[in-house]
């Protein structure tokens, strides 16, 4: 009797066909699955963009607590500021001028501490008197400028400033946030003209700090800004809008680049009345140095 071949012996005997085996293919998806795998897909991007907002959610307010809140123009919040207005400025008398702002309280700071413009257009604080003067090439936009505001810099106008042993001004550039840095060096310099340059200027690092500077220095945001302090801020956009302190800006910058400033900030001495300055290092315990120094001569 003859036996049939098993399916194996079957299969051997058809290996010697040139073509490959029956490809199969999985079966393709039902509509369910499709829907399926839509929805996950779309849950998926969902938790994404929800991740991606709270991360930015938690920026902002990271840097709104870091930049702080805006304050008024008084003694209260702005204490080392708190002294006379004598002005000075003989392009724009305006500035920084005796009758701009009544102080809300009595001045700490030594006999003769003023602000006011020196004969460079600087806007300055101290005694004229002081055998030493500082001022700083800053830029509202500069990070390091905004650290250095914030630290070094109200510390040594407190310890030597306002007792009258020193002066300090501050020479505005635009190098770091360009067209938005002039717009807030305008700012501070027509906040001036209401007797708050220098609290307009705290504003302005505290922008820098809490916001993008598109934001930050825009009219708008200015016209906010000075309003909360309790400035009239429509007049300080129809100030900026006009241009009025672009001359003393181009002077600022001529004055940088003729004494060998290449970053901001640079922190520059004078000695009497020479009105020679020379860059020196920045930090607090060189101007204490230098400023002591002065003192024994």
């Amino acid at each position: 009797m003859t036996s049939q071949p098993t399916r194996k012996d079957a299969s051997s005997r058809r290996s010697f066909w040139p073509l490959p085996p029956r490809v199969t293919y999985p079966v393709g998806k039902t509509r369910r699955q499709r829907q399926q795998q839509w929805r996950q897909q779309t849950n998926a991007l969902i938790m994404v963009l929800a991740a991606a907002a709270v991360a930015a959610l938690f920026f902002v307010i990271a840097n709104w607590q870091q930049g702080g809140s805006t304050k008024a123009v008084s003694c209260a919040s702005f204490p080392e500021f708190c002294v006379p207005l004598a002005g000075g400025s003989t392009e724009v008398p305006a500035l920084e001028a005796p009758g701009s702002r009544t102080l809300d309280a009595e001045s700490t700071a030594a006999p003769g501490v003023v602000r006011g413009v020196d004969a460079n257009g600087f806007p300055t604080i101290g005694n004229p008197d002081a055998p030493v003067h500082f001022v700083t090439v800053s830029d509202y936009a500069c990070p390091h400028c905004q650290d250095y505001h914030d630290t070094d810099l109200k510390r040594f106008i407190e310890d030597y400033v306002l007792t009258g042993q020193a002066t300090f001004g501050f020479v505005l550039t635009t190098g770091t946030g360009q067209f938005y840095s002039e717009t807030a060096s305008q700012a501070a310099l027509c906040a001036g003209e209401q007797g708050a340059f220098w609290e307009m200027s705290d504003e302005m690092f505290r922008l820098a700090r809490s916001q993008q500077l598109a934001s930050a220095f825009s009219l708008s945001q200015i016209r906010d800004s000075a309003n909360a302090m309790g400035l009239n801020g429509q007049a300080i956009v129809e100030c900026v809008s006009s241009n009025r302190y672009a001359s003393f800006l181009r002077q600022y910058r001529v004055f940088a680049n003729d004494h060998g400033v290449t970053g901001t900030p640079t922190t520059l001495v004078s000695y009497g009345d020479t009105n020679r300055w020379t860059i020196v290092q920045r930090d607090y315990n060189t101007l204490k140095q230098l400023t002591e120094a002065a003192q024994r001569q």
